[in-house]
């Protein structure tokens, strides 16, 4: 089902769906589920429990597609790569390299940040090969995370400062610099609950992993809307302007507004 198809679902009505054979009970994992309602709501999957009532087609679908897991190793490796950097990984280099006012594109300092990170190995012997003739995989790796810290770069240039919303109002350089922490909750959360609905993973481990998020939320969050425009932030960095854009602001208002929202009924 495409996304506008979804969208016009939710304004119709069929919004918040409640799982028939009742909700997570416990609070830590109700309030992470809150965490993943943007995305839960742009799928029309189950708002309040641990299973997403989602088709086995659509998660399939769902999962290969957008994130290419078929395996429990894969829906692990993902999962732990989510937790521990996701797209804040790249934002929080070109965010300070935006502000910054790198020259040019920002190409050269951007890839400087990524080897210095560490992330791709010690920083002196990835910078040996970057800068030598023969391939390595080390140097694959950063020139590839090169190019997608690159499109956020230019995705950052298009929305800074112009992104809003209806209860938030205009976004303003410090929401910007507070970061997408939101973002990756967001999506950790869906992919988790996806991944126990396809058995890649176990019932242990979706708790451990909404566990997190509700300490990530605790630490980071004092309330919905704040939650919401990091979220916002994160996902027009990583794609740009667009209509899904919009959609995907509409459905964040809603659940800031909507009496019957869960983020109304609980606030943070």
């Amino acid at each position: 089902m495409g996304f506008l198809k979804k969208l016009f679902q939710i304004v119709s009505g069929k919004k918040y769906r409640n799982c028939p054979s009742g909700p997570a009970l416990d609070p830590v994992a109700q309030r992470a589920l809150k965490a993943g309602l943007i995305n839960s709501e742009q799928i029309m999957a189950y708002c309040d429990s641990y299973t997403t009532g989602l088709s086995n087609d659509a998660l399939v679908e769902g999962l290969g597609s957008n994130w290419c897991i078929g395996s429990p190793q894969e829906a692990a490796e993902t999962l732990e790569s989510l937790g521990r950097y996701g797209h804040r990984f790249f934002y929080d280099i070109v965010f300070r390299v935006y502000s910054d006012g790198a020259s040019g594109e920002g190409r050269q300092e951007v890839l400087d940040a990524l080897v210095a990170s560490g992330r791709y190995g010690s920083p002196e012997t990835v910078r040996m090969q970057v800068a030598a003739q023969e391939p390595s995989e080390e140097k694959e790796l950063v020139f590839s995370a090169l190019e997608s810290a690159m499109e956020m770069l230019e995705n950052l240039r298009s929305v800074f400062r112009l992104l809003e919303d209806k209860v938030n109002g205009s976004y303003l350089p410090k929401d910007y610099s507070a970061g997408i922490l939101a973002w990756d909750l967001g999506r950790l959360v869906t992919v988790a609950r996806m991944s126990l609905d396809c058995k890649y993973i176990g019932q242990d481990e979706l708790n451990r992993i909404l566990a997190h998020v509700d300490g990530e939320l605790g630490s980071h969050f004092s309330s919905w809307p704040q939650f919401a425009k990091s979220y916002i932030i994160g996902r027009a960095s990583w794609a740009g302007q667009n209509m899904t854009l919009g959609g995907i602001i509409g459905i964040a208002e809603d659940l800031m507004t909507d009496e019957k929202s869960p983020w109304v009924l609980s606030p943070l």
